[in-house]
């Protein structure tokens, strides 16, 4: 009725309440007790003259009612109508989804996860009757916290997240609940924590759970009991090793409860075992070292594995491997230099290659042959055998750069070895010729398998070695190249190659073979003809260098006769031979990942740089990768680079372990490609211990007032676990009205004082 009177739908409104906003000071209170009667008082004295008594009980009447009408102005009363409603309270129930819930528990057999599932089932009752006196929510919780309803859970809940961590979960679940009632926690875990003590709570968890409404009840899946697992916690490796040197991994392993036995811990490249190592496990001991030596036998970045054998009973057979990556470089560049007879050029060639301290150097000088026509005696010359046999059969993949400066091969290396060194640059080797009156056809390599791998034609001519003087004139398109780019700046390293000595003496008859890149060549005088001064290809996995002269040593010493420096002929050739050992700078296709280690659901970048053999940037080309994850079930993707010739490939692995990635382009005969890889590794931190930890969950369940179960044991009844007042009493809706600040307050007030002026005057008062 009385929400009815203020226009107000009493249907929404159920409470009534009056409250008083106005004077709040003792001293005024005090004030007005005082004045009031006092005044009141006053006025009845000045009623005296008036004969009619009725009359004088009017003026008092009215006077009664303005000091009221006054005191409701004064005290500001107003009318609160209110919707209360009765709520339910909160109850939150976690369900713990990390890895370490798949770790099976004796003597059943199965995850954990499986026992909280079967417990969920047997307690369905007593959980639904919390529902008739509480809101009941459910949440995965790990480090995160995700909700899930009751329905969902048999589906949902699984081993998958890769850490708990209990301080993370319970402060997301506080500040979920800000400003709502949650009267009990239950917390269904392994308490497998790993930033938590076996016992004892870190102080940022104490806090959080001091200021948590309600109990937390802890309900523990898994046992001690049983427990058996051996394990690779951690290895230490250098990410860099040397190429044919040894290299080593140091094993951190664990073995609980595994008794007495040998076990072998094995280090694999592509399924292939490098080395292996007994390790005598002993029942008092938990932790050993190992460590196992290995010798990386190819260049780049590689994939080993290192594995223990998994024993029947196992908790976890995740953590019996590890993969890691080794990148081997080159400690030294092996350089076999044969000369065919002592010059400037392979003198001044030598202290080059020498004086680099990357190289290791073996060089053969040929000071005399059969033909020689000499004063002494063959018994009284210093001379040896030459070591063909040794050199290009045993010893030749040991090489990464063959020189043949001015050296015919007859009467020293038998011809049948030429195919060896043939197949050495096919096999990814590098060979370089080096011009003079003894290379090329005039040292009868025409039609040999030298001619094969050479970027060059051969074709005998009258005059197999021109003795012109000229200057190197680098072809247009190829300033870029590694090679010639003796400066990073264009106009500045065309200035250099402009003041460069000139050079004396060049082989004809050469022409340069389909696909070489020719990158200096020499414009024979009134002909329109030009002979390749230096050419250089890509053969099979190898490359191939001509250099069709013997007089590059003038670029030093002619220049540091003119009192320059010789740092550029230096340059040149520290170039040439990092072209040609096929140094990842000197690559048409350079990859880079923005990691080498990723982790689980994390996207991969594969950043590529596209180049022309001119290396200039190769726009709009395709280019197909195929990568292989450890299922063998290759992923082929094509993609074009951009008009830079860069390429960025997003590649989302389904699984963990090492993927190795093949790149390919296909515009030239031969199709070009490289390799690279990447690992996936799981976070797999929560296995290092992977242990019920019972002691952790009646640690909370203690500090909260709550109580422990245990899964499996005789009194695991939810029915045990018990929670505060269920009902709370919410505003759901409030609105005020004022009984003072309006028109007919001060209407009425205004209207009781004149009448009161009227009444006193018809009285004959003033």
């Amino acid at each position: 009725m009385i929400a009815e009177l203020f226009d107000l739908d009493p249907e929404e409104f159920n409470q009534i309440d009056i409250l008083w906003s106005g004077i709040d000071s003792p001293f005024l209170w005090l004030f007005l007790a005082l004045t009031i009667p006092l005044s009141l008082r006053f006025f009845w004295t000045s009623l005296r003259r008036i004969s009619s008594r009725p009359r004088k009980v009017f003026l008092i009447f009215l006077r009664l009612i303005a000091f009221a009408l006054l005191g409701l102005i004064m005290f500001q009363p107003q009318l609160e109508f209110r919707n209360n409603q009765t709520l339910k309270n909160h109850i939150a129930v976690l369900l713990d989804d990390s890895k370490s819930m798949s770790v099976k528990s004796f003597p059943e057999e199965i995850p954990r996860t499986d026992l909280v599932k079967k417990w969920l089932e047997r307690n369905a009752k007593t959980l639904e009757s919390w529902n008739r006196d509480y809101k009941v929510e459910y949440f995965f919780a790990s480090d995160t916290l995700s909700p899930t309803t009751s329905k969902q859970l048999p589906d949902q809940l699984q081993a998958r997240k890769p850490r708990t961590d209990f301080e993370q979960s319970f402060a997301k679940l506080k500040k979920r609940y800000e400003g709502k009632s949650l009267q009990g926690t239950v917390l269904v875990s392994d308490g497998v924590d790993p930033s938590q003590g076996n016992g004892e709570l870190s102080p940022g968890f104490l806090e959080i759970l001091a200021q948590m409404e309600g109990p937390v009840h802890t309900v523990l899946a898994g046992t001690r009991d049983g427990y058996k697992d051996l394990s690779i916690q951690h290895i230490a490796v250098a990410r860099f090793g040397f190429l044919n040197q040894p290299s080593r991994v140091v094993a951190t392993l664990n073995a609980t409860n595994m008794g007495n036995k040998n076990v072998s811990l094995t280090l694999k490249q592509d399924g292939k075992i490098l080395t292996s190592k007994l390790i005598p496990l002993k029942e008092e001991q938990t932790e050993y070292l190992v460590e196992l030596e290995f010798i990386p036998a190819t260049l780049g970045k590689k994939n080993y594995l290192l594995s223990l054998p998994v024993f029947s009973g196992e908790a976890i057979s995740e953590n019996n491997q590890k993969n890691f990556q080794v990148k081997s470089v080159r400690d030294r560049i092996r350089i076999l230099h044969l000369n065919g007879r002592p010059s400037w050029d392979s003198r001044f060639l030598r202290e080059a290659l020498a004086s680099n301290p990357k190289t290791d150097l073996l060089s053969f000088f040929i000071l005399r042959t059969l033909d020689d026509d000499v004063s002494a005696s063959t018994a009284e010359l210093s001379l040896i055998p030459f070591p063909s046999n040794l050199l290009f059969t045993d010893y030749l993949d040991s090489f990464d750069l063959v020189i043949f400066q001015n050296f015919q091969y007859e009467p020293f290396i038998e011809k049948r070895y030429l195919s060896n060194i043939s197949k050495y640059v096919e096999n990814g080797g590098a060979f370089l010729m080096i011009g003079g009156e003894l290379s090329f056809q005039m040292g009868n390599y025409d039609r040999s398998p030298i001619e094969e791998i050479l970027p060059v034609k051969m074709t005998t001519v009258p005059n197999g070695y021109l003795s012109n003087e000229y200057k190197i004139n680098p072809v247009e398109n190829y300033k870029s190249h590694p090679v010639l780019a003796l400066d990073n700046h264009l106009e500045k390293n065309k200035k250099i190659w402009e003041d460069m000595a000139a050079l004396n003496g060049i082989n004809a008859g050469l022409t340069a073979k389909p696909n070489a890149q020719v990158l200096a060549e020499y414009q024979i005088p009134g002909q329109e003809k030009t002979l390749p001064l230096l050419t250089v290809w890509n053969k099979g996995k190898g490359r191939s260098i001509a250099f069709a002269t013997d007089s590059s040593w003038n670029w030093n010493f002619i220049k540091v006769g003119e009192g320059g420096s010789g740092r550029q002929y230096y340059k040149f050739w520290n170039q040439l031979i990092s072209w040609a050992i096929g140094e990842p700078e000197t690559q048409t296709l350079r990859v880079a990942m923005d990691k080498e280690e990723y982790r689980e659901d994390e996207e991969v970048l594969i950043k590529l740089q596209v180049l022309k053999e001119d290396y200039n940037p190769s726009p709009n080309e395709k280019i197909h990768f195929t990568i292989t994850p450890p299922n063998g079930k290759k992923v082929e993707i094509d993609q074009s680079s951009g008009e830079n010739g860069e390429l960025n490939l997003h590649y989302q692995p389904k699984e963990t372990g090492y993927h190795s990635v093949q790149i390919k382009r296909d515009t030239q005969e031969e199709a070009q490609f490289i390799e690279t890889g990447f690992s996936v590794s799981a976070d797999n931190s929560e296995f290092s211990q992977a242990q019920a930890n019972p002691e952790l969950m009646k640690k909370i369940a203690q500090t909260t007032s709550g109580q422990f179960i245990h899964i499996g044991s005789n009194d695991d009844s939810a029915m045990s676990l018990h929670f505060p007042d269920p009902k709370k009493f919410a505003h759901l809706n409030n609105k005020t009205i004022s009984l003072w600040n309006n028109w007919w307050l001060y209407g009425l007030l205004t209207g009781l004082l004149l009448l009161d002026w009227i009444v006193r005057r018809k009285s004959g008062l003033s």
